[in-house]
């Protein structure tokens, strides 16, 4: 297994732990504010709605990760970006209501046989989207760096290699210059003809 491959698969372990534990704090949390009868550990029905807007929200993390911030930010469209976090926070807010109109689930504090409204898929996707794009920007900005670093090793050379060859220019005209003078100069033969 190579150094990189090796590296992915120990971050992709990471990411995968500290969602796991995300999750599990919330539901932790929710349990505890809430009633016996509100556990995960007496009813866990409650949370499996929670937890489906919990997994959509990792995609929707990853999606805006790798596809929508590189591909829709590089090229300035804002707004098309936008109109997709826009969609995509309202498809958080009907995930808890089509749990409860397909499989009859609910959530954790909404009365038994009403609608979950909830604004956590809302939220949770616009948290997402924002800590993702920061995230991407980050990786960007760092990237830019380095290119830059590498621009201007390329150009410290370049410069390098242009003062090299006009030393070298310098010294070819100052030699040429010198045998032009030695050629201008009479020669000993033509300075005695003449005298």
């Amino acid at each position: 297994m190579s150094t990189k491959s090796a590296n992915r698969t120990i971050s992709v372990s990471i990411y995968a732990l500290v969602w796991l534990v995300l999750i599990i704090l919330q539901t932790l949390v929710t349990t505890v504010q809430g009633t016996p009868e509100m556990s995960v550990f007496t009813n866990p029905r409650l949370y499996y709605s929670t937890w489906l807007t919990d997994l959509y929200l990792v995609v929707i993390f990853y999606l805006n990760y790798f596809v929508l911030a590189p591909r829709l930010m590089r090229r300035r469209l804002f707004q098309p970006y936008l109109w997709m976090t826009l969609a995509a926070a309202l498809i958080g807010f009907i995930i808890p209501i089509l749990c409860y109109s397909l499989w009859d689930l609910t959530m954790p504090g909404v009365a038994e046989g009403t609608v979950p409204i909830s604004s956590l898929g809302v939220i949770g996707v616009v948290a997402a989207m924002a800590i993702g794009l920061s995230v991407r920007g980050l990786y960007e900005w760092d990237s830019l760096g380095q290119e830059v670093r590498a621009l201007k090793e390329e150009k410290t050379k370049w410069d390098t290699e242009r003062d090299e060859l006009q030393r070298e220019l310098t010294i070819l005209k100052a030699s040429a210059a010198t045998a032009e003078s030695r050629e201008a100069l009479p020669s000993s033969e033509e300075t005695t003809d003449t005298l």
